[in-house]
């Protein structure tokens, strides 16, 4: 897993310092502020590669004499953390750090939100001894394409090698032959489903077309079989996810059994933006039930080591984890702009219950969960309320558009009612209307 990542001169926050707890890692933040980068930067140190080649560069404002670097530190197989550095090098435009061997941090999973991910596995991505110069292999990249549909790469000097057969071959073959990829995936999608009205589950392949051979394999819904392919967006990333953790653990664990070796117990997973595409009713429950997936159907339960770094934009995430929330080993990161110039840190995790109450907290800082405008009329009735404390002196004119304005915005039984309809209709003198 990563313990600590330092970033100097580099990114939004020109000196970003994080250390990150040992099992779940939520980072919020508005939009362009350092999310991704966050993710892209624990990446490489975790793989020293780069996820879908994007690799961070200093910004074109940077000077010849600054000194870019990425320093972090990872807990091994060893189970120690082992402190490394990478700095960046502007005549070779590349990072450059020691040559030595990095720690083992276990299986690493990156879920991009491009709907991607990136693979590294310590059973085929790490140092060889017999390759001159201790050169490794790259990890495994895939588009969103290459998730459905396979990935294959290029070998020098021979045919090219299939690294994956992609979800619509391989679930479907999974499930005739009834094997155990089969039924953890099956389990997987049980766990991630937001309820047991509506479990997912692989059914009966298809065949959709009479120039294509494949059968497509179909999603059991309450309404009846879909094709995964005309599955809706969020079903279909719930699937995709599900998919690549399966076959990223059992191409490790068949790997792993080739060499003579033991399977890691470590697991890292980086998630971009978990509640992209699903409904509020998932994205309660989302978030801890796949933490719960990857430490008990994956590593059956024999794990030192679970550890997700996500970023989120919803509340809901945030309070779909109180429940489970570990102080001591869970932690909460936050982005945010001040005085034009974007800070990072730590916050403090406290148990909000209502998602409005996190939309209103320092990791979103809205001023309330209302929408815009009825936030205005409001802010404009209190203000009135204040300024005219006796609704007899209070001008009419002014007092009927603001209520006009309240009518258009807010519901029939919305709790702000009470404060603002005695007043309005001058039966009583107002109290505690100022929110």
């Amino acid at each position: 897993m990563i313990a600590t990542i330092q970033l100097q001169d580099i990114g939004p926050v020109a000196g970003l310092e994080a250390d990150f707890g040992d099992r779940l890692n939520l980072v919020t933040g508005d939009n362009g502020l350092g999310k991704t980068f966050l993710l892209d930067a624990c990446w490489y140190a975790l793989t020293r590669a780069w996820a879908d080649e994007r690799t961070i560069l200093p910004g074109p404002e940077a000077k010849k004499d600054d000194d870019p670097k990425i320093s972090y530190s990872v807990v091994g197989k060893a189970g120690k953390e082992v402190q490394s550095e990478a700095r960046f090098d502007f005549q070779a435009q590349s990072w450059k750090g020691k040559a030595a061997r990095p720690p083992i941090p276990g299986l690493v999973i990156y879920a991009r939100i491009d709907g991607g991910f990136s693979v590294w596995d310590p059973a085929r991505n790490y140092w060889r001894d017999s390759e001159e110069g201790g050169k490794r292999p790259g990890s495994y990249q895939f588009s969103k394409s290459e998730v459905w549909n396979g990935l294959i790469q290029p070998d020098e000097g021979e045919a090219p090698k299939t690294i994956c057969n992609g979800l619509l071959r391989d679930v479907e073959l999974w499930r005739l032959r009834k094997n155990a990829a089969f039924d953890r995936l099956q389990s997987v999608l049980a766990r991630l489903s937001a309820d047991e009205s509506e479990s997912l589950s692989i059914g009966e392949g298809v065949r959709l077309r009479v120039d294509d051979v494949v059968d497509i394999p179909t999603l059991n819904l309450p309404y009846g079989p879909v094709p995964v392919t005309m599955a809706a967006a969020g079903m279909k990333r719930v699937l995709a996810l599900a998919y690549l953790l399966v076959w990223a653990w059992e191409e490790h664990r068949r790997s792993s059994e080739i060499k003579k070796d033991e399977t890691t117990d470590r697991i890292v997973l980086l998630f971009d933006e978990v509640e992209a595409h699903l409904h509020p009713k998932w994205q309660r429950v989302f978030l801890p039930a796949l933490l719960e997936a990857v430490e008990s159907l994956l590593l059956e339960g024999n794990t030192s080591s679970v550890q997700i770094i996500a970023t989120t934009h919803a509340p809901l995430i945030l309070g779909s984890v109180e429940a489970s929330w570990k102080p001591g080993h869970d932690k909460l990161f936050d982005f945010d702009l001040v005085d034009k110039k974007v800070v990072f840190g730590e916050r403090e995790f406290a148990r909000l219950g209502s998602a409005e109450n996190w939309l209103s907290s320092e990791s979103f800082d809205l001023s309330s969960g209302y929408p815009i405008a009825a936030e205005h009329a409001i802010a404009e009735a209190d203000a009135f309320m204040i300024e005219f404390p006796d609704p007899a002196s209070a001008p009419a004119t002014d007092k009927s558009r603001i209520h006009q304005a309240l009518m258009a915005t807010l519901g029939g039984d919305d709790e702000y009612w009470p404060y603002w309809l005695p007043y309005f209709e001058q039966n009583i003198q107002p109290g505690g209307m100022a929110r």
